[in-house]
C-alpha cells in the first residue's frame, strides 16, 4: 500500500466511524438498529447524496485505490464479527420448545421462499437483465428465495433486549427461531456458493464433498481440540497470558475463513463455522478475555463494510420501475415471513398478540442479509441493479420492526442508550447471543 493510499484509508475509516456517531441520535430517536445507520452513512457519503455536490466529494474522499484497501479492512472486520456471532450462537436454546421453534422457522422460511420462486420465474421471463452473468434459472431462483427469507439474529437479539423481552417467552422463541433460520440459510448459501463455483472447482459434487469434509474436520477434530485447549490448561492461564489465547483463537478463525474461500465458499462462512465449533461452556474469564475483544474488533471495522455497500448503491439508476420492484419484493418478503410465522405460531398454541410480535421480529434484516446480497453480486448471480433493489428491500423491511415490536409489547419506557462497543446479547440461561 502506497503512503498516500495508506493515509487516505485511515482518513476514510475515520470519516465512516464519525459519520456513524453523528447519525446515532437520529437513529435512536427513530428506534432503528445500528445496521440502518451504518448503511445510511454509506448512502449519504456516496454518489446519491454527497456526490451530487460540486467537485464530486465522494470520489475525492473514496478514490478507487483507497476503496480496494478499504475492502480488505472490511473483510477483516466481517470475518471477526461473524466468528464471534457463530460463537455466541447457542443451539441449546432450541430445547424445550422444539416443536414450536421448528414449525415457526419452517413456515417463516418456506412461505417467502415459495413466493420468491414464483417471482423469480416472472423476473427471468420479463426482466432477464436483473440476473447476473453467471446465473442459471435454478441458481437465481434459490438465491432470491434465500435473500427474501433471510433474517438477522444479531439485530433481532438487540431489538429483543431494547424492548425488555429477554425473559419473555416471545423474545426467547423469536431468538431461537432466528438462530435456526440463520443456520439453515447459511447452509443454503454455502450450497449456492459451491454450485456457482462448481465448474472452477471440478464440478458441484466434488465441491460439496470437500465442504462436507471440511465440516466434518471442524466437528470431529477442531472442536475437540478447542475444548481441550480452552477448557483445560488455557482456562487457568487466562489471567496470566490472555493475549496468547486471543491470538491463537483469532488465527484459527482467520485460517478457517481462508480455508472456506479456497473451497469456493465466502470467507465469512468459514469464520462463522469456526465460531460454531467453539465450546459453549467456557468460563466468563475466557469470554471476557477472548470473545468480547474479537467481537468488538469486528464491530469496530464492520461499519467500513456497510459504508462500502452504501457507496455502491446507485439510487438514481433504479428509476420508478426499481422502486416498484422493491415494493413487490418487500411485500413478498415481509408478508410471507409474517404470515408464515403467525400461522405456525397460532397452530402451535401461541396467543394472537405474541404470534404477531414473533412475526414482526423475524422480519429483521441486518449484516447477514447484506453479506448474502454482496455474495450473490460477487458470484454473478444477481446484477447491480437488482442488488440495489434488494438492499433497499432489506432496509425497508427492518425500518418498521422496532417501532411495531415496541407497540405490540406495550412498552412505554424509552430504551436506554447503548455503548458503541457492547458485550454480546445473551438469551436467558444461554452463554451465547
Amino acid at each position: 500500500m502506497e503512503g498516500t493510499s495508506a493515509t487516505t484509508v485511515l482518513a476514510d475509516v475515520a470519516v465512516v466511524l464519525l459519520a456513524g456517531v453523528a447519525l446515532t441520535p437520529l437513529r435512536t430517536r427513530l428506534r432503528q438498529p445500528v445496521v440502518i445507520g451504518e448503511i445510511a452513512v454509506g448512502v449519504i457519503l456516496g454518489h446519491g447524496v454527497l456526490g451530487l455536490l460540486p467537485g464530486d466529494p465522494t470520489e475525492r474522499l473514496f478514490p478507487p485505490a483507497a476503496r480496494a484497501h478499504l475492502a480488505v479492512v472490511a473483510q477483516l472486520g466481517i470475518v471477526l464479527f461473524m466468528f464471534a456471532a457463530g460463537w455466541e450462537l447457542d443451539l441449546r436454546r432450541l430445547a424445550g420448545r422444539a416443536r414450536t421453534v421448528l414449525a415457526v422457522t419452517t413456515a417463516s422460511v418456506a412461505l417467502p421462499f415459495a413466493f420468491a420462486a414464483v417471482l423469480a420465474a416472472v423476473l427471468l421471463t420479463r426482466r432477464p437483465g436483473l440476473a447476473g452473468p453467471a446465473a442459471t434459472p435454478a441458481l437465481f431462483t434459490v438465491f432470491l428465495g434465500i435473500a427474501l427469507s433471510a433474517g438477522a439474529l444479531s439485530v433481532l437479539a438487540r431489538i429483543v433486549e431494547e424492548n425488555h423481552l429477554q425473559a419473555d417467552g416471545t423474545g426467547v422463541l423469536a431468538t431461537a427461531c432466528g438462530a435456526l433460520t440463520e443456520i439453515v440459510l447459511w447452509c443454503a448459501v454455502a450450497g449456492v456458493s459451491a454450485a456457482a463455483h462448481g465448474p472452477a472447482h471440478g464440478g458441484l459434487l466434488p465441491a460439496l464433498a470437500r465442504i462436507a469434509g471440511y465440516a466434518a474436520v471442524l466437528a470431529l477434530v477442531v472442536r475437540p481440540l478447542l475444548r481441550r485447549l480452552l477448557l483445560g490448561p488455557a482456562l487457568r492461564a487466562v489471567t496470566g497470558h490472555p493475549l496468547l489465547i486471543l491470538l491463537a483463537v483469532a488465527g484459527g478463525a482467520l485460517l478457517s475463513a481462508w480455508t472456506a474461500s479456497r473451497l469456493g465458499l465466502h470467507a465469512v462462512i468459514g469464520a462463522f463455522a469456526f465460531g460454531l465449533a467453539m465450546p459453549r461452556d467456557a468460563g466468563e474469564e475466557l469470554r471476557q478475555a477472548v470473545q468480547l475483544p474479537l467481537r468488538n474488533a469486528g464491530a469496530l471495522l464492520v461499519p467500513v463494510f456497510f459504508a462500502l455497500t452504501g457507496l455502491s448503491v446507485d439510487l438514481h439508476g433504479i428509476g420508478t420501475g426499481g422502486l416498484l420492484a422493491a415494493g413487490v419484493l418487500l411485500a413478498v418478503a415481509w408478508g410471507g415471513k409474517f404470515a408464515g410465522a403467525v400461522l405456525a405460531a397460532r397452530l402451535t398454541g401461541v396467543p394472537r398478540r405474541e404470534a404477531a410480535t414473533l412475526g414482526v421480529l423475524l422480519n429483521t434484516k441486518g449484516l447477514g442479509e447484506v453479506l448474502i446480497l454482496t455474495l450473490g453480486r460477487d458470484l454473478g448471480i444477481i446484477g447491480e441493479r437488482l442488488f440495489t433493489v434488494l438492499l433497499l428491500t432489506a432496509l425497508a423491511a427492518t425500518l418498521p420492526v422496532n417501532p411495531l415490536v415496541h407497540h405490540l409489547a406495550g412498552r412505554a419506557a424509552r430504551p436506554a442508550p447503548r455503548p458503541l462497543l457492547e458485550a454480546p446479547v445473551r438469551a436467558p440461561g444461554a452463554p451465547g447471543g
